[in-house]
């Protein structure tokens, strides 16, 4: 179904707007007005507020796939048994189709194995797992989005 798939890290511009998700903790996700984009393809993820990680898949031909549920799965939140989180969307043709998670609150700071995945009626479109590590381990990717990229 996918023609090509693109994974790694994300730095969220632009204002946001929430929109109900009541598959996820806080019963919403931040959809940004402005195209986001992959910045950087890794699997190792820096746990740094305000980066974000995700996957952008393309389709293949001619179809779109509605209703497409995308799954993140962590390792438990601070004080909670919280281990999933999901929403739907939709995979469109000739179009970015980025979902992408963002360290924004307390709570979901957790180092650990990660995955988004995404499904279309019962069947996995993509699986793509993440390690979230403490950001000593990746210098050069911690201020990633602060524009402080180091080689």
């Amino acid at each position: 179904m996918l023609a090509q798939i693109n994974y790694g890290l994300v730095c969220p511009a632009g204002t946001a707007t929430k929109l109900p998700a009541p598959g996820t903790h806080l019963g919403f996700i931040t959809q940004r007005d402005q195209s986001q984009f992959i910045e950087h393809q890794t699997q190792i993820i820096p746990l740094t507020k305000g980066i974000g990680f995700g996957v952008d898949a393309k389709v293949l031909g001619d179809i779109d796939l509605r209703g497409v549920e995308v799954t993140v799965l962590h390792p438990p939140y601070a004080g909670t048994d919280v281990t999933e989180e999901s929403w739907q969307t939709d995979i469109v043709r000739d179009a970015s189709n980025l979902n992408f998670f963002l360290f924004e609150f307390p709570f979901e700071m957790v180092a650990g194995e990660w995955a988004i995945q995404a499904s279309h009626r019962g069947q996995i479109v993509y699986s793509v797992s993440f390690k979230v590590v403490d950001p000593a381990r990746v210098p050069n990717l911690a201020s990633y989005c602060s524009g402080s990229l180091l080689s």
